[in-house]
């Protein structure tokens, strides 16, 4: 087989998220290369086209990242609102003048649902925080193709 060919099938594999295994026993198979002669190769060509081969990828990526990232905005959004409205409904003006009555009742409110809330807020921060150390490869490649930030290596 060609090496153009072959590197052409390399990078179309490695476009599709093919495994990895299945790349190297074809490869195998069809260029009468053994196994370590197969993963050097298709290293050499990922760290050669890994630019190409991640901004192929990342339109999915971008969908999947941007909903995780919405989501976590949307946790912490609704906690905030949760919050507001429950302060809002507590402190409405009182039935009795200078009474502790409202600010003890959103304070129970607090207490009992803290588990709750603080669960959404640090999932949401969580979600937030892992779709954008997620992506980072994906913008390392745009900026990469645009030239905006070269590679450090």
């Amino acid at each position: 087989m060609e090496d153009g060919k072959l590197e052409a099938l390399i990078i179309e594999r490695l476009k599709n998220s093919d495994n990895l295994n299945d790349i190297l026993v074809e490869l195998c198979e069809a260029a009468n290369m053994d196994w370590r002669q197969a993963q050097d190769l298709v290293e050499r060509i990922r760290a050669e086209n890994n630019t190409n081969i991640t901004l192929y990828q990342s339109p999915l990526l971008i969908l999947i990242a941007l909903a995780i990232f919405l989501g976590g905005v949307g946790l912490i959004v609704y906690t905030a609102a949760s919050l507001v409205t429950m302060y809002e409904f507590f402190m409405a003006p009182p039935p009795q003048p200078n009474t502790l009555l409202p600010e003890m009742g959103f304070i129970t409110y607090v207490a009992v649902s803290a588990s709750q809330l603080f669960f959404y807020i640090f999932l949401g921060m969580g979600m937030i925080l892992g779709s954008a150390k997620g992506m980072e490869p994906v913008w390392t490649a745009v900026f990469e193709k645009i030239g905006i930030f070269q590679s450090l290596q």
